[in-house]
């Protein structure tokens, strides 16, 4: 399959630069700039015109390889200087120097390092149990990756901190954090925070603040620790609205959780219905037991998700996480499901290793 370039440029451009992307061997993906985060992060280089580039200074993309400016003329030197903070390197002339663009495309086709994965859990009902399940898969995470990051931006909820015990710890939370639009180092944000281990730091609201959480801050962190190289983990919530569309559209791989039941079944159909819209790339995760009997192949076929997993509940989990910290052995049921996750994002050749 062709490596995507990501067009961002007007009509009297787009036929020089589909000469040139089709010489260079890749397939053109548009996009608008003032839309396009998703493209952003995937496609394996992006051409983008001053037209482009002055929306784009107000989307505060994160800073990527593989970015060239185009233009017919010689670019404002403010627009110039905008496209470099997005990672531009060069700016080349069209039509005069297509042979320039190609030679740089192909340059970009070589191998490059990954960035660090992203996976939301997102529950597809009340109850589900996607905390757990968001705090378990990033304890897993732990045992491979050499640092996590886990997000919880339901503010909605008891918090992730509270499953896992840290609640009392002292580091920052969302509504410390004031990123208008800016960006954050991932060494700075992991020293700032509440650690379970020296691998894995939480970011989670604050119970008693009054103050939304930040979606510039959300994307910050997010895009802070994938360019590090962290796995990202974030618990997102399951309504609809502008901050989980922006870590969906941001993440590597999406975790739909379900129970086995009938009513929990129809109400996950709609949180698929609106991920299937965003084009995210997803899974789901079946909990047990089954009181009507549901297979869990069943389940997947209804809601039109790829099977990931499936587990069976632990009676004995509820007590646990009274007394203490959530612990997760590699042969629990959670464990084992957790595992499966990691894999399965793992397996996609967009995470890192």
């Amino acid at each position: 399959m062709a490596d995507e370039l990501l067009t961002l440029v007007g009509p009297d451009l787009h036929g020089d630069v589909a000469r040139c992307a089709a010489a260079a061997g890749y397939r053109i993906v548009t996009a608008h700039p003032a839309d396009c985060r998703r493209e952003w992060l995937r496609a394996a280089a992006v051409v983008a015109d001053a037209d482009a580039v002055r929306v784009l200074a107000g989307q505060s993309p994160p800073r990527r390889t593989g970015v060239v400016m185009v233009t017919d003329d010689d670019p404002p030197s403010d627009i110039w200087r905008t496209a470099m903070d997005f990672g531009a390197e060069q700016v080349v002339a069209l039509p005069a120097d297509e042979s320039a663009l190609v030679g740089l495309l192909g340059g970009f086709r070589s191998p490059r390092g990954h960035p660090g994965g992203a996976i939301a859990v997102v529950g597809g009902h009340g109850g589900a149990g996607a905390t757990t399940l968001a705090a378990a898969v990033a304890i897993t995470a732990g045992d491979v990756a050499s640092r996590v990051l886990l997000l919880d931006v339901d503010e909605h909820g008891a918090g992730i901190d509270l499953t896992l015990g840290i609640e009392g710890r002292a580091g920052l939370r969302w509504q410390d954090l004031t990123l208008e639009g800016g960006a954050v180092r991932a060494e700075s944000l992991h020293s700032a925070l509440p650690h379970v281990d020296d691998r894995l730091s939480v970011l989670a609201p604050r119970r008693d603040g009054r103050r939304p959480i930040s979606a510039d801050a959300v994307v910050a962190a997010l895009d802070a620790g994938r360019a590090h190289g962290d796995t990202v983990v974030i618990d997102v919530p399951r309504a609809a609205g502008a901050l989980a569309d922006i870590v969906l559209d941001t993440v590597d791989l999406a975790v739909l959780l379900t129970t086995a039941t009938v009513h929990g079944v129809a109400s996950t159909r709609a949180a698929a219905e609106r991920i299937h819209r965003r084009g995210v790339v997803a899974g789901l995760a079946v909990r047990g037991p089954a009181p009507s009997g549901l297979r869990a192949v069943d389940i997947a076929a209804a809601v039109d998700l790829p099977l990931i997993t499936t587990y069976r509940s632990d009676p004995g989990l509820p007590a646990r996480l009274e007394a203490g910290r959530l612990r997760v052995t590699p042969r629990s049921p959670l464990g084992r499901a957790a595992q499966a996750i990691r894999r399965r994002a793992a397996a996609d050749d967009r995470l890192a290793a």
